[in-house]
């Protein structure tokens, strides 16, 4: 079944409205540097493309894709390519989207998010849906980056075939870089997965040791002092925007596999959202009297 809104007639949305109990997703993403070897457009592309393979598994409406993430750096400093809006809109543009989707009938909209940076935002957002009187209800579903701890732990757990996915060589590589506590942050492993199963042309993995994506350390001393700065330090301690450890050896079979395994665990969140009797019921009794 088509899921996604633009493909749409207004027949149709109907249609997908009620196959989906109501029920449309947001994805939401960025556009930053992703080191050297990665596409600027990482994050979105993840949420957009798990969003709707998702959505092939269990039915609900998948709206245009949120770009405008929320990055704080609007130095001219900033790498090339990064897009950034300020706060204040990327909330008033939730906002209007989110009352525009509500108007159409969907009243369980859900944001998926593919960009750690979004969260405060995100998190702050669903406080202010409760500002004032609404029909419908906001979640958000973050991602979740499978490779290579989780598969590595679902791999002793299971064994191996429980990722079919993979050979051999792919299991040894996943397994020594759980067992060495491989670090997966900003640009590592972990995406590197998903975007080679998702557009490998993307990836140039050999630009890999160019720039370092290890953590600098330079703010340590103010969180040791339990002091929190502005996106937790990020920028100063990985001003090549890039954190973890290079994710050599990574390849499209993992990617692959990575990709189904998070369409799977979305999908599951969808049904969850689509048979649900209570979110709703809780706006309304918080909304008694108003």
């Amino acid at each position: 079944m088509e899921t996604r809104w633009l493909y749409q007639t207004s027949e149709k949305l109907a249609e997908l409205r009620d196959a989906a109990k109501g029920v449309c997703v947001i994805p939401m993403g960025c556009v930053e540097k992703h080191g050297l070897h990665l596409p600027l457009g990482t994050d979105i592309i993840q949420a957009s493309h798990l969003a709707y393979m998702a959505s092939q598994i269990e039915n609900v409406c998948v709206f245009p894709d949120f770009i405008f993430g929320d990055i704080q750096s609007k130095s001219p400093s900033a790498p090339l390519g990064t897009v950034s809006v300020s706060a204040e809109l990327e909330l008033l543009l939730l906002e209007e989207l989110c009352e525009a989707i509500s108007r159409n009938g969907f009243k369980k909209i859900a944001i998926y998010n593919a960009h750690g940076g979004n969260k405060a935002l995100l998190a702050h957002f669903l406080r202010t849906m409760y500002s004032k009187k609404r029909d419908y209800v906001v979640c958000v579903i973050d991602v979740d980056l499978p490779a290579p701890h989780g598969m590595a732990e679902k791999i002793e757990k299971f064994g191996k075939d429980s990722i079919p996915e993979l050979n051999d060589e792919d299991v040894e590589l996943i397994l020594k870089y759980h067992t060495e506590n491989m670090h997966t942050d900003h640009a590592s492993f972990d995406e590197a997965a998903f975007i080679l199963g998702i557009c490998p042309e993307t990836v140039h993995l050999d630009r890999l040791g160019i720039e370092t994506g290890k953590n600098f350390g330079k703010t340590k001393y103010l969180s040791d002092a339990g002091i929190y700065i502005a996106n937790g330090g990020w920028d100063v301690e990985y001003p090549n925007w890039f954190a973890g450890d290079d994710p050599v050896g990574c390849n499209e079979r993992i990617g692959k596999a990575a990709v189904r395994i998070e369409a799977e665990r979305v999908a599951n969140a969808y049904k969850v959202l689509k048979e649900d009797e209570n979110l709703l019921k809780w706006l309304d009794e918080y909304q008694q009297g108003w």
